[in-house]
């Protein structure tokens, strides 16, 4: 990785960069990107959605207290270090002095507390404040949140990206969802929303960057702006998304199929870029149902899977296979409990099998008409006939297999992607366990591991928690992980450092004539 030591502006409006080998790169300040994305964002109210497209966009105007670094650790933004209190319930920040808002207002501790109340009430995630039993200004620059328990995972929650706890001027954190004008602090201020086309940010020139960085850092970071603008173009159509790339009427496309990108990346005119891992792919068993309601039958179905064959036939061009329930570089990232992940052991799933209840009956695998998802139930169907376990596929939009998958009836298995949460940390892997949310029966070992993972200040203490869980994962086959998959993007040549990661980040990028 390059880095950098200084820069400096020219009267021409070009930047000059030190890379630490000593050589120079030359930056033209100026120039329009457009990006080709597959959807619209339905609001650009961070606050309420919890959209990958409205990330896309929102995450470049507004910021946050706490933002994520190039691992997903949680770094201080709008804030200084926050100051803990030694019983972990009460948290101190610190609010960056000097910071502008896009209307021209300095951020001070009333932005922040508007901000956070608004969030506790229509937050796309408001749970992620749950735990918050008040939030009080303490100085002109100074929050303190107190929390009703301890909850170690404090820090994580306030820069979760999944609906970003965005903050706003007071006033507009005083209107009801969707209401507000669209005002932050970030590098971008908003310039248009055309829902039917275009969303458009430009270059925001008295936007103050975080002193205490460095360089491009995750969701964090030194943010210093080069384009003049950059606009999203909504263009679900692949083959019109690469038409457009091709006629250079887009300068960089959000995701592209394996086969164009191996395409275009013999053309000199073109970058491709993988961002892997961008989530993984989950098969789920309803634990409400026979014969998926039995451990060994769940065993038996793990130790059957080949899970190099399902990654190479859902996602053939950009997969790893990997059975730890994070991204590899995650800060409680680890293998250990994992034994059990890709057996391909056709012979010791028939004596798992033989154990359990089932019978022959033939059971329903729901899943929605993503290809590398049908592709998913595909293999499955065909390697558990291998053992003698009948399955049928039942392929329906997202919309109502995500409605049959949270009720207990009418499915055994169900397969699709799980993005955000690996990304986020071990809280947000386990969340949708708790509860019997996502398996539809209570699992005790998972909710008292939920409940001590948050408890715990020791982060220590919360990664041997966590290896605990993913054993659990694996040893009662819980659910199961298939393994990691990514996408491709692809660019001009013309667009320089550019750095693919959870959203298109347009700052420290530039565009050469």
């Amino acid at each position: 990785m390059k880095r950098w030591f200084g820069f400096g502006t020219t009267a021409l409006g070009a930047a000059v960069l030190l890379t630490a080998s000593g050589s120079v790169l030359a930056q033209t300040k100026g120039g329009d990107v457009v990006i080709a994305i597959t959807q619209a964002p339905p609001s650009l109210d961070a606050q309420v959605t919890s959209a990958q497209a409205a990330r896309n966009v929102t995450l470049q105007i507004y910021e946050t207290l706490y933002a994520r670094d190039e691992n997903a650790k949680p770094v201080p933004e709008l804030s200084e270090e926050a100051k803990i209190s030694a019983d972990g319930k009460t948290y101190v920040f610190p609010i960056r002095k000097g910071v502008k808002f896009h209307n021209g207002k300095e951020l001070d501790a009333k932005d922040v507390v508007a901000s956070l109340e608004r969030y506790r009430k229509v937050g796309a995630s408001a749970s992620l404040l749950s735990a918050i039993d008040k939030v009080t200004e303490t100085g002109p620059h100074e929050v303190t949140v107190t929390l009703k328990d301890v909850q170690s995972t404090f820090l994580d929650n306030l820069s979760s990206p999944r609906a970003p706890i965005a903050i706003y001027p007071a006033e507009e954190a005083a209107k009801p969802a969707n209401q507000i004008n669209y005002i932050g602090t970030g590098p971008f201020r908003f310039v248009e929303y055309k829902p039917d086309s275009h969303v458009k940010i430009a270059r925001y020139d008295g936007y103050v960057p975080n002193p205490k960085a460095t360089g491009r850092d995750g969701l964090a970071g030194k943010k210093e702006v080069f384009l003049d603008t950059v606009t999203f173009r909504f263009m679900p159509e692949a083959g019109a998304r690469s038409a457009a790339f091709e006629a250079g009427e887009v300068q960089l496309l959000e995701t592209v199929e394996g086969a164009t990108a191996k395409r275009l990346e013999s053309d000199k005119r073109y970058v491709v870029y993988k961002v892997l891992p961008f989530a993984f792919q989950v098969i789920k068993f309803n634990h409400a149902q026979p014969p998926t309601n039995d451990v060994n039958f769940r065993l038996a179905v793990q130790a059957a899977l080949d899970m190099e064959e399902i990654m190479a036939i859902s996602y053939p061009d950009i997969n790893q296979i990997d059975g730890a329930w994070l991204y590899p570089g995650a800060p409680f990232y680890t293998k250990t409990g994992t034994e059990k992940y890709n057996q391909a052991d056709l012979n010791a799933a028939k004596a798992l099998l033989a154990k359990s209840g089932y019978k022959g009956e033939k059971l329903t695998f729901i899943v929605d008409n993503l290809r590398a998802n049908t592709d998913t139930a595909t293999v499955v169907q065909q390697r558990l006939k291998d053992i003698g376990v009948n399955v049928e596929l039942s392929v329906a939009d997202w919309p109502t297999v995500s409605k049959i998958g949270f009720t207990p009836n009418g499915w055994q298995f169900w397969a699709h992607g799980y993005g955000i949460e690996p990304y986020e940390g071990p809280a947000s892997v386990m969340a949708p366990w708790v509860n019997g949310t996502s398996q539809l029966k209570k699992d005790d070992k998972i909710d008292s591991l939920s409940a001590a993972l948050n408890s715990a200040m020791d982060e220590g203490k919360r990664k041997e928690i966590f290896v605990e869980f993913q054993k659990h994962m694996y040893d009662n086959a819980v659910a199961m992980k298939a393994g990691n998959y990514g996408l491709f993007q692809v660019g001009t040549a013309k667009l320089k450092n550019f750095k693919p990661y959870r959203i298109p980040r347009m700052w420290g990028v530039w565009l050469e004539p």
